[in-house]
């Protein structure tokens, strides 16, 4: 049968390299394309910040991939090269998938999950960012091989494999130590009736529990973990998973990235006004991609269940099937547990280290539906392929991230001798923003928030005291800051003088004092906040 229990690990000769080295010349093709098209956002500005800044110390939270960026920014510090650690890692991680599927399952069973991984717009992405998740994929899998050898033919190097892994994975990132559930699980059934190694792998999982002590005590009594969720997860105001978000997440797995600007994209209210306005087939046709990737997730859920299902047939249940299983779906009960008791962690990049599990899991269903009827297989495949080529179109074609080369060219493109500019932003996101792409000839003169109080003209004139005098106009280019108007007009005010407009580059005023301000340009994106650029020049 499908899940034998048989070993389906053999020697690879040459020639069985040629199918998943064409998967990772693929894998490498899209993760390169487009790699600096988009700015540097939040999080990747963060990743350089705290790399630049990274010394080892202790108590520790997540050193290990800061520790990794810091050394590989030695050696350049453009996004191409920043970015390429990640695709590094992200294509280890598909040369992995393909390996623990292939020992688990079986060969076909490996190359499919290898290709989805490769294929995936969410595994494309965070290989195209500089954060830590597909380092997170890559030491997850690489445990998780190590620790399948050991579970069946127990050896001293498999276990230290293991053991490096997890710690490393465990110092990536806290929400990896949900792993250790199934791992401790295996280990000790596996086990029971052999003392010796039973005792050897539990002092192992002591060695790790033990690196990742000072992280909890950061994570309990240190508050580090009420801070995130108060700042980060609080701050974005997300809902506790609902069915939707639970089984959607395998759809976001494999071919949409990330699943909710689908909706987004494709918000639609459609009362009584409209019906039998011409744009009704226009807004109904904006709802297909809602139905064709629900219908998609189904199928998915479909194949899901096939392994799933396995596991209580004697016939086709296997130990190392039950490992995958364990891997994939205990540590997601875990998140879920978390998401619904702390605070909402259920997002796919916090899951990134069971992703490939789910991704197997998926592969091995569908070969045993490929077995079972071709014509359907067929059918999958279709519709997989399709859906799969939509999430990469959108995900190429959208900007998602807030687009600071876009500003730093319009900026350039009509600057004029004279003219004077201001950044207006947060500290510490600022060396990674605007002043990392503009390259033109106006100095950059930095205006900080001085606290929840806001702006007053005291404190513009002293954060701007080296700025000269303004001789014509006046660039302002505003980020995270940007909802008070009232504000802008007292920098303008401090800056310019009483009377002042607002003008595009046609000369044509747009707003003028008393009147409600809006900016000369807004750069637009699906991620928040927005750029926006004010020119502003004194009142003729």
């Amino acid at each position: 049968m499908y899940y034998s229990s048989k070993s389906n690990v053999r020697p690879i000769e040459i020639s069985q390299w040629l199918p998943i080295g064409l998967i990772l010349l693929l894998g490498l093709t899209l993760r390169l394309y487009q790699l600096t098209t988009e700015s540097l956002w939040v999080d990747e500005m963060l990743s350089i910040g705290d790399a630049e800044t990274f010394e080892f110390g202790f108590p520790y939270l997540r050193p290990f991939y800061y520790l990794l960026l810091k050394g590989w920014m030695y050696f350049g510090t453009s996004d191409a090269w920043l970015r390429g650690l990640s695709v590094v890692f992200g294509l280890g991680g598909i040369f992995l998938t393909y390996r623990l599927g292939q020992r688990l399952i079986g060969e076909s069973t490996g190359l499919i999950a290898a290709l989805m991984m490769t294929l995936a717009p969410l595994f494309i992405n965070h290989a195209q960012e500089i954060r830590m998740y597909t380092l997170i994929s890559f030491l997850s899998l690489a445990g998780t091989l190590a620790l399948s050898h050991v579970l069946e033919q127990p050896s001293y190097g498999a276990l230290i494999v293991w053991v490096l892994a997890r710690i490393a994975l465990l110092l990536t990132n806290s929400n990896n130590v949900l792993i250790l559930f199934p791992d401790t699980l295996l280990l000790c059934w596996t086990f029971r009736k052999q003392f010796r190694w039973l005792v050897i792998s539990g002092f192992s999982m002591a060695l790790i529990v033990l690196t990742f002590l000072p992280p909890l005590w950061l994570l309990t009594q240190g508050g580090a973990s009420e801070d995130f969720m108060s700042k980060q997860i609080g701050a974005w105001q997300y809902v506790k998973p609902g069915a939707s978000q639970i089984l959607g997440m395998i759809t976001q797995f494999t071919v949409y990235w990330p699943l909710r600007y689908l909706f987004e994209s494709n918000n639609i209210v459609l009362t009584g006004d409209q019906l039998g306005d011409q744009s009704l087939l226009t807004e109904a046709l904006k709802v297909l991609p809602l139905i064709a990737y629900g219908f998609f997730n189904l199928i998915l859920l479909g194949l899901l269940t096939i392994p799933i299902v396995a596991l209580f047939r004697r016939d086709l249940r296997s130990e190392r099937l039950v490992w995958l299983v364990s891997w994939a779906v205990l540590p997601a009960i875990a998140m879920l547990a978390v998401s619904y008791t702390k605070g909402t962690i259920w997002f796919p990049r916090y899951l990134m280290f069971i992703g490939p599990y789910f991704l197997i899991l998926l592969a091995s269903g569908f070969v045993v539906v490929w077995h079972w009827r071709r014509k359907v297989g067929i059918a999958i495949a279709v519709f997989y392929l399709i859906a799969v080529a939509g999430g990469l179109k959108d995900y190429y074609t959208t900007l998602y991230r807030n687009d600071w080369q876009g500003v730093a060219e319009y900026i350039q493109t009509h600057e004029q001798a004279g003219d004077s500019l201001i950044y207006y932003s947060a500290d510490r996101m600022r060396p990674q923003s605007l002043p990392r792409y503009y390259s033109g000839t106006l100095p950059i003169n930095n205006l900080s928030r001085p606290g929840k109080q806001g702006l007053d003209p005291k404190f513009i004139r002293q954060e701007l005291n080296q700025m000269p005098p303004v001789q014509s106009r006046l660039w302002l280019v505003c980020w995270v800051y940007c909802t008070d108007k009232a504000e802008m007009g007292q920098v303008f005010e401090t800056v310019v003088g009483q009377d002042y407009q607002v003008v595009n580059l046609e000369d044509q005023p747009i707003s003028q004092k008393g009147q409600p301000l809006k900016p000369t340009q807004t750069f637009k994106n699906l991620e928040i906040p927005h750029i926006q650029i004010f020119l502003v020049e004194p009142k003729p």
